[in-house]
């Protein structure tokens, strides 16, 4: 094993102190060095250097009734580092501008286009946002197969593109860096530092067009070799359901994901759906909410093989919760119901303690994961000596 310098030891221990105050908010010193378990003259060294480079601040004086010096309370200088959260959806996208902390400034919602014209619109709304506020990188969230350390988007089949290298093409394009991941790795990472969100272990399940989940063990991202652990949808639930764009027959991305929930209405009603395009569960979701049974009953049947794909999900991994995300957690209330019955038939006796819950952060949760790891990156990588 190569031998840690001084230099990498440093930068580890600043990242360290970093994401602590991330995560717990604002702290003494004293504290800091007991979550971090570093010593208290490392935490001294290093907060200092940190604080002259504007990285963080004091934020004044802890609330103690004991006698004697109140520690000096310190916290990450959010407002000087504002970054754009882009999410590339195959249906829509959203940006966002935060610093880093959660706080959105700007935030737009559109639909995405394909092929070239997306890069041209990806482009276009990165210039916009950039010409309205001080810009310091660019988080990217892509579905498909991403390499985060290259910052490379090797492959999208729902929304074709194919080696998309982000972290140059941003470079030369704005001058920005740019750091890139899979969009529910993003989930995740917004879920982490989110403080409502206290579970260590736990994983989220992105329902849109395709269905991915991010999974969290001990507060940490597993991603598995070649950064593709996670791809829930590609899980086989039907044997005998439809053909997958992946080869194989009924995983759970073609009986419960958004298009699924299309097709299952037009085969349960016998009527086929009109809409520009490609058509949406949401066109599903409003029929139920009207009293359409045959769209209530489309959700239920993507319910029951969501709930057998949650409960393979759970019994391998046991989480403490299971988070839903994505466009079709809108439509839970008409999901809830079909997908605990069937979770509950096929989870295993040790596990039956663990909930689904659908996350409270709202549409932006991906956006808001990019913004963070860019946040996080940066940091590291350009502020922390």
């Amino acid at each position: 094993m190569k031998k840690a310098s001084l230099s990498s030891l440093k930068e580890n221990n600043a990242a360290l102190i970093f994401q602590s105050l991330r995560i717990n908010g604002p702290m003494t010193r004293a504290k800091i060095a007991r979550e971090t378990r570093l010593m208290p003259s490392t935490v001294s060294y290093i907060t200092n250097l940190l604080i002259h480079k504007k990285v963080l601040k004091e934020v004044g004086s802890e609330d103690v009734s004991r006698v004697g010096k109140k520690g000096i309370l310190l916290d990450i200088n959010y407002d000087n580092f504002l970054f754009i959260g882009y999410d590339v959806g195959s249906a829509y996208s959203r940006v966002i501008v935060s610093s880093g902390k959660g706080d959105i400034l700007y935030s737009k919602r559109f639909a995405s286009e394909k092929n070239d014209k997306l890069l041209k619109q990806i482009y276009e709304n990165i210039k916009i946002v950039k010409n309205k506020f001080d810009i310091i990188g660019i988080g990217m969230a892509f579905p498909g197969y991403i390499d985060p350390e290259s910052g490379v988007v090797i492959r999208c089949h729902n929304i074709d593109i194919s080696n998309f290298e982000v972290k140059k093409v941003m470079k030369k394009e704005f001058n920005l860096p740019a750091y890139v991941d899979h969009n529910t790795i993003m989930m995740a990472r917004s879920l982490i530092s989110n403080n409502s969100h206290k579970e260590k272990d736990f994983c989220v399940i992105n329902i849109g067009p395709g269905i991915g989940v991010g999974i969290v063990s001990n507060g940490k991202i597993l991603r598995g070799y070649k950064n593709a652990a996670g791809e829930l949808g590609h899980v086989t639930v039907n044997p005998e359901g439809r053909r997958c764009n992946c080869g194989k027959n009924g995983c759970l991305e073609t009986e419960s994901s958004s298009k699924a929930i299309v097709r299952n209405y037009e085969e349960i009603s016998g009527k086929k759906l009109e809409c520009e395009g490609s058509c949406e569960s949401k066109l599903v979701y409003e029929l139920a909410k009207k009293g359409d049974e045959n769209a209530v009953k489309a959700f239920e049947r993507a319910g029951k093989y969501l709930g057998i794909g949650i409960a393979t999900l759970v019994n391998i991994l046991n989480p403490e919760k299971v988070y839903i995300a994505g466009g079709v957690s809108n439509g839970w209330e008409f999901l809830k119901d079909s997908t605990e019955q069937s979770y509950n038939q096929h989870i295993f006796y040790a596990n039956k303690d663990v909930t689904i819950e659908v996350s409270s952060i709202g549409e932006y949760i991906t956006a808001c994961g990019a913004a963070t790891y860019a946040f996080e990156k940066y940091a590291r990588e350009e502020l922390i000596p």
